[in-house]
């Protein structure tokens, strides 16, 4: 390519070495003026047309005989971890936000709910109902409470002070591992909201453990 568009058909490469006074250039003593002409490169005989400045520079490649055709791969369907829907276990210590509640190892795994009374609360962002109403919840439970303290789980919506749209009623269950599902009725749900369970009693004392809760059709 050099040889070939410069000049006179050379080209010229100037190594310098100021120590041992040896360089291979054109050297004039007493040189009266230097004239630098700096032109592109044409194309040659059979060659592509130079690329403009700053363009983007194509390279294709010729089909080869008897190779495959590519394969297209599309992409899986991205799952996003914790959604949360109608017909899933929502798991209780997996809340988003809280007042008073705490979390303790569960004896079937995991984590859960624990130490609950009246006036706490637990938040689960992103419930998705779709678009044919819920209008039933299931939540997993265990109580250690003495005879005589009870209480309520209720379901609210988008903020722990709404009203409920669904509650349960819990007592003892024998211990506070021995975990039984309890069923309830939900006023007809659809959409996408934040789902709150509050806890109430008429007594100060612990009265409930909740391992995860369920909605469905």
């Amino acid at each position: 390519m050099l040889h070939r568009h410069s000049a006179d058909g050379r080209a010229y490469g100037f190594p310098f070495d100021d120590v041992a006074d040896d360089a291979s250039y054109i050297q004039d003593t007493a040189p009266h003026e230097v004239t630098v002409t700096l032109t592109p490169f044409g194309a040659g005989p059979g060659e592509a047309p130079p690329q403009q400045a700053g363009g983007p520079v194509v390279v294709e490649r010729a089909p080869v005989v008897g190779e495959p055709a590519p394969v297209v791969v599309e992409p899986a369907p991205v799952v996003v971890a914790g959604q949360r829907g109608v017909g899933q276990e929502i798991a209780a210590a997996g809340f988003d936000r809280q007042q008073g509640v705490r979390t303790e190892p569960s004896s079937e795994g995991g984590e859960h709910l624990g130490f609950l009374a009246h006036g706490d609360w637990a938040g689960y962002r992103g419930v998705d109902f779709g678009r044919e109403p819920a209008t039933q919840f299931q939540l997993r439970v265990a109580s250690g409470a003495p005879q005589g303290v009870s209480g309520l789980i209720e379901v609210r919506l988008d903020a722990p002070g709404l009203p409920p749209v669904g509650s349960i009623a819990v007592a003892g269950t024998g211990g506070w591992q021995s975990w039984v599902t309890v069923p309830g009725n939900l006023a007809p749900v659809t959409g996408v909201h934040d789902v709150y369970l509050t806890f109430a009693s008429g007594q100060p004392e612990e009265f409930v453990n909740v391992r995860w809760l369920r909605f469905t059709r």
